[in-house]
């Protein structure tokens, strides 16, 4: 997740570590449903989904959507390379960016 330079943060007032962390890149609002952990890393949740991951007990950081897909877009590029033994270009966009601007 490089180029974070900001993230959204929803925590609960605790004293407890952290022990556990659920991470979905994207939209983590179906994925992480009844998953049970300390701390929710994701793009994005719902207003509600936000609510009531801090009513089950668990901390939120949210990183907006595009960039938490983005880092896998390298690794993804490779396996594809690998999976048609090079006989096929995969290309990344060198202009992509998130669609949303923070201002």
């Amino acid at each position: 997740m490089a180029g974070i330079f900001q993230v959204e943060l929803l925590c609960l007032v605790t004293d407890d570590e952290v022990r556990s962390v659920a991470v979905c890149a994207g939209s983590g609002t179906s994925v992480l449903s009844g998953v049970q952990a300390d701390l929710f890393i994701t793009g994005e949740m719902s207003h509600h989904d936000l609510l009531n991951a801090v009513h089950s007990g668990t901390s939120v950081i949210l990183c907006e959507h595009s960039n938490t897909e983005r880092g896998f877009l390298a690794v993804l590029r490779q396996q594809l390379h690998s999976l048609f033994e090079g006989c096929i270009e995969v290309i990344l966009s060198s202009h992509d960016r998130d669609p949303v601007e923070i201002v």
